[in-house]
């Protein structure tokens, strides 16, 4: 017969984890080319998809397992300008200029020839956390670049709301490791 005391509950429970409890930590391009730790007020892991591929056979479907696609990875910066340097918004719109330049329509001509395309940022990381800051996850995305840098809101109806933006990455690969690790990146 199943326990269904609450003490029986607590005790088969360690807890849970929390989604408040994690940590962005990334490199910039054509920054100051530090790893940085960013206020960010909420992300998400991205969606790992494998899509099907189907084949017909003695007049049945059978199904086999396609390509991996991964959906694109949004963090919602909090807007703090600490300094001209270090400037989120800023840099993050310095990164997709240099991709596209706004005025010209063109790629930084220091950014072609190259086989790993140096508008890409590796090693950005997402670690959860648990109550006591140890992680519990790793998740590390390489090949990283801004698609877009959302809207800043400003609205005199909300006195007391920190201003925040949002990032929508695109990226090539993601890693996933239990616990901490000893990434440098």
């Amino acid at each position: 017969m199943p326990q269904t005391s609450l003490n029986a509950f607590k005790g088969n429970f360690d807890g849970g984890t929390r989604q408040n409890r994690f940590v962005v930590r990334g490199v910039i391009p054509f920054g100051n080319g530090q790893i940085s730790s960013f206020h960010i007020r909420s992300t998400l892991i991205p969606t790992l998809q494998t899509s099907t591929i189907s084949y017909d056979y003695l007049g049945r479907k059978s199904y086999f397992p396609g390509e991996k696609m991964y959906s694109t990875w949004s963090v919602a910066v909090l807007d703090d300008p600490t300094s001209d340097s270090f400037n989120l918004w800023r840099s993050f719109h310095r990164w997709q200029d240099r991709i596209n330049n706004h005025l010209t329509n063109v790629p930084d001509p220091s950014l072609s020839g190259t086989t790993s395309p140096a508008y890409k940022a590796n090693g950005w990381q997402v670690r959860h956390l648990d109550l006591n800051g140890n992680t519990l996850k790793t998740f590390i995305l390489n090949g990283c670049w801004p698609r877009s840098i959302n809207e800043i809101n400003f609205n005199m109806g909300r006195p007391n709301v920190l201003n925040t933006f949002n990032v929508v990455f695109v990226f090539d690969t993601i890693q996933i490791f239990d616990r901490d690790t000893s990434i440098t990146a």
